[in-house]
């Protein structure tokens, strides 16, 4: 068959088959479609962060980084002499929430003369091209707004704006908007000194951006300086905020695309089967070109041409989808899907184009691997036989399904003691995908060893359904095996996030130990309690006892993300709440104990007892590890250490939150208005009692976890909506088998009740496959998976109730998906079939 005939041909029958061209159509490009935007929004949420940071940096080689809190502006003067330097500018960074209104506006403090050499667009704004008058500059209300935040706030040169300052209000001054930093996301710029002084952060920086001198090696130059830098304080790369950004998100990233690949892969089951039924209703036009000369491999040229062009056009309809649907959501929620990663309102769209590509080549490969599945079973049929309209089905072996099951399941083994590589669980994923395979191959012989010791004697319709799907025909095999996949999906997700769930709401029991938290301001922004504020509060009568709690985010040489430090009381109940090993109070040393998360254990390999050397306030502590915590807020690592310590460590008495215990006689509601009545001048504080803490920390979880439930389910409908396609195709195949039926006496009630209970049988066969695959799965899931991207440890739950509902829903689904499937065969038709055997 040359060229120019195979196309016409395939033309021919993509035409005559509208409605399973499109449902092929759909499938693959839904699976396309859902990879395709979960990665690109991926993406363009590191773009956002990437260009951010290169437009603040301008013309910047490297920049001196130090932890959240700041570092000494002392040093500044220092790295500024250093011949290597051509322009240094010092710059602090603050996330002021705004007073009245939800929300935080980052503020940028800069020496503008210093800052302008770097990046020209600090100075330039919408109504001039030259830089604004020197007074403005320093000015220590004024604030210039980048074209992004002016639009949030609704702003213009002129007006007002009030933000938070430690616990009060402050007015600031719109001077301009910098229509030059479109590019640098949502932030506002004020003079550095101003900055300093106006939000309590005198003598302390956030960074240094540099610009070395031509043929300075950056690498020499870290090491020419690292005497220089106090502990805690680092060289790097200009805008290295976005390979930070990059390291935290890397395990929720990839394994929301993990997913989202697996809802692509159990498309390729429905491929199979639409183009399964086309084969069948195709045996005797097959059968013909055989007879006409057309060899075994001009059939699978055919069925390749035809899968070829299913499949280009589907991912390339999946490709558009996918970027028309990440741009929505971008556009409507941001760059986050749940799990509070990325801050942003909205993002740069930066689709990835050799990922995408990758992509819709997944989905014409999974095209491609369908049409030769089903060539298989084309290339063995006899031309006399297919002629007479014979049916066509797969080939099948159950020994050797058998032994491939053992083969797969064995060789998975191996891979759950591998070590993650570069943080992310790839053996855990390879045995998974195993596993996933030896389920799927596991079908036809388990329908024979189970449903062989089944034989109702007295319901012939029931004996003659289970007779069917004993010996299932290899293309209905190959669609339950599309199910048992997306069921064990769905049921070791959903057991994974119930088990979590649980985890997580035991912990935060434990953990969410006072009447009422309050914090200055919204959560994440640099708003504190002074000292004295605190002393105000705990000298209430209706406060029994305060508890303190203050943060900072170090960053550790050589490793991406940063270490957070959690100062706060730590007793026995606290170590209690966190679950903590061992949970008993060291006794009081020489060096101070502190308490280290499980994620700071596996990222840093720390050990019980061991001495760690941490930067704290510009100097190195000596640490030692009392105990190991749960941490289910931090998967970068976390240290808890008594706030009595840090504070004779640093100075630093501030605090970020407050735990307060209410007195007994009083209650929340009455603590709240008499710590309003104590700081008159806070003027945005934030309340939680207990119970709505817990509520908000859950539907954090629950909002983390929605994608995923929604991968879950497209999963599950395109493996359900694959087994009705090959029902389908089954009974078209087997319209001489109704046939007979019908002239043996059975009805037309009868037949469908007896595709009925066929579909019953299958469904329950792949839902009881699928989930004890789900369970072993879950398993990986569970310690493999998620202690090596997560780096938590959960106890196992079960969800009796979600998991018998799956299975209700996929055997309901499969029985009435086979009724539906063949009413048409048992119609008038099916009866004069068998006219043919006469």
């Amino acid at each position: 068959m040359n060229a120019r005939t195979l196309l016409l041909v395939a033309r021919g029958t993509l035409a005559a088959n509208g409605l399973r061209v499109a449902l092929t159509l759909a499938c693959i490009a839904l699976g396309v479609a859902l990879a395709g935007a979960v990665h690109t929004v991926h993406t363009s949420a590191l773009a956002e962060v990437d260009r951010a940071a290169h437009a603040l940096a301008g013309k910047a080689d490297a920049e001196v980084r130090g932890p959240r809190n700041g570092f000494d502006d002392a040093l500044f003067a220092a790295i500024a002499r250093r011949p290597e330097v051509a322009v240094a500018s010092p710059v602090i960074e603050v996330d002021a929430p705004l007073a009245g209104r939800d929300g935080a506006l980052r503020i940028v403090g800069i020496d503008a003369l210093r800052a302008v050499r770097l990046q020209p667009g600090f100075v330039l704004n919408s109504t001039a091209t030259a830089a604004p008058q020197a007074s403005s500059l320093v000015d220590a209300d004024a604030l210039w707004l980048t074209p992004r935040a002016a639009a949030r706030l609704g702003a213009k040169a002129g007006d007002d704006i009030r933000v938070i300052a430690g616990t009060a209000a402050l007015k600031l001054h719109v001077a301009g908007v910098l229509d030059a930093l479109e590019s640098a996301g949502d932030l506002g710029v004020m003079d550095i000194a101003a900055v300093q002084w106006r939000f309590f952060r005198v003598g302390s920086l956030t960074r240094i951006d540099l610009r070395l001198r031509p043929g300075v090696d950056l690498a020499r130059f870290r090491a020419a300086v690292a005497s220089l830098l106090p502990a805690g304080v680092t060289v790097s790369e200009s805008a290295s905020l976005s390979g930070r950004a990059a390291a935290v998100t890397r395990a929720y990233r990839v394994n929301l695309d993990a997913l989202s690949l697996v809802a692509l892969a159990t498309g390729a089951f429905l491929v199979f089967s639409t183009l399964a039924l086309q084969a069948a209703r195709r045996r005797q036009e097959f059968a013909l070109l055989r007879a006409l000369g057309v060899t075994r491999r001009g059939l699978a040229a055919l069925l390749v041409c035809e899968a070829l062009a299913l499949g280009v056009v589907g991912a390339a309809i999946g490709t558009a989808l996918g970027l028309a649907g990440s741009r929505e959501l971008l556009a409507r929620i941001g760059t986050d899907l749940g799990a509070g990663f990325f801050g942003s309102s909205s993002a740069v769209f930066a689709p990835d184009p050799l990922a995408l590509a990758a992509i819709a080549a997944l989905g014409i490969g999974m095209s491609l691997a369908g049409a030769l599945w089903v060539w298989r079973s084309v290339a063995r049929i006899e031309v006399a036989e297919a002629l007479r309209d014979r049916s066509l089905d797969l080939p099948l072996s159950t020994r050797a399904a058998a032994w491939t099951t053992v083969a797969l399941a064995a060789a998975g083994v191996p891979l759950l003691f591998a070590p993650p590589v570069a943080g992310l669980p790839l053996g855990g994923y390879g045995a998974i995908a195993l596993w996933f395979a030896a389920s799927a191959t596991c079908v036809a012989p388990l329908c024979r060893a189970v449903l062989g010791r089944i034989a109702p004697r007295d319901a012939p319709i029931a004996a003659l359904a289970l007779a069917q799907v004993r010996h299932l025909p290899g293309h209905l095999a190959a669609s339950v095996a599309g199910i048992v996949v997306s069921a064990s999906l769905c049921a070791a997700m959903a057991i994974l996030v119930f088990s979590f769930r649980v985890s997580v709401e035991a912990w935060l029991d434990g953990v969410v130990r006072a009447d009422l938290y309050v914090q200055p301001a919204a959560p994440g922004s640099d708003a504190f309690f002074s000292i004295e504020e605190q002393r105000r509060i705990a000298a209430l009568a209706e406060v029994a006892k305060l508890e303190a709690l203050r943060f900072d985010r170090i960053p550790l040489e050589g490793v991406a993300a940063p270490l957070t430090l959690v100062a706060r009381p730590i007793d026995a109940g606290v170590l209690a709440g966190f679950q903590a090993e061992p949970r008993a109070m060291p006794e009081r040393g020489a060096e101070i104990a502190v308490w280290m998360s499980e994620a700071a254990r596996d990222l840093h390999g720390w050990r019980v007892g061991q001495r760690v050397e941490i930067p704290i306030a510009g100097k190195t502590e000596a640490l030692r590890v009392a105990g190991v915590v749960r941490d289910f807020a931090r998967t970068w690592g976390a240290l808890l250490i008594p706030v009595d310590d840090y504070r004779r460590l640093t100075g630093d008495t501030r605090a970020n939150n407050l735990a307060v215990f209410v007195a007994p006689g009083s209650d929340v509601t009455h603590a709240q208005a008499a710590i309003r009545r104590a700081l008159p001048q806070a003027a945005a504080l934030e309340f939680e009692d207990a119970a709505k803490l817990r509520h908000d920390s859950l539907d954090i979880f629950d909002r983390t976890f929605a994608v995923t439930y929604a991968l879950e389910a497209i999963a599950v409908l395109i493996g359900l909506a694959g087994i009705t396609s090959s029902f389908a195709a089954l009974a078209w195949s087997r319209r001489r088998e109704f046939g007979v039926l019908r002239f043996l006496g059975l009805t037309r009630g009868e037949v469908l009740r007896l595709l009925a209970m066929e579909g019953v049988a299958t469904g329950t066969l792949g839902a009881a496959i699928g989930l004890a695959s789900g369970a072993l799965v879950s398993v990986v899931l569970v310690e493999v998976v998620n202690r090596q991207s997560f780096h938590w440890s959960l106890d196992v739950h079960w969800p009796v109730g979600s998991l018998a509902t799956l299975a209700a829903a996929i055997v309901v689904v499969c029985s009435a998906g086979a009724r539906l499937s063949g009413a048409f065969a048992v119609r008038d038709e099916a009866v004069l079939a068998v006219k043919d055997d006469a």
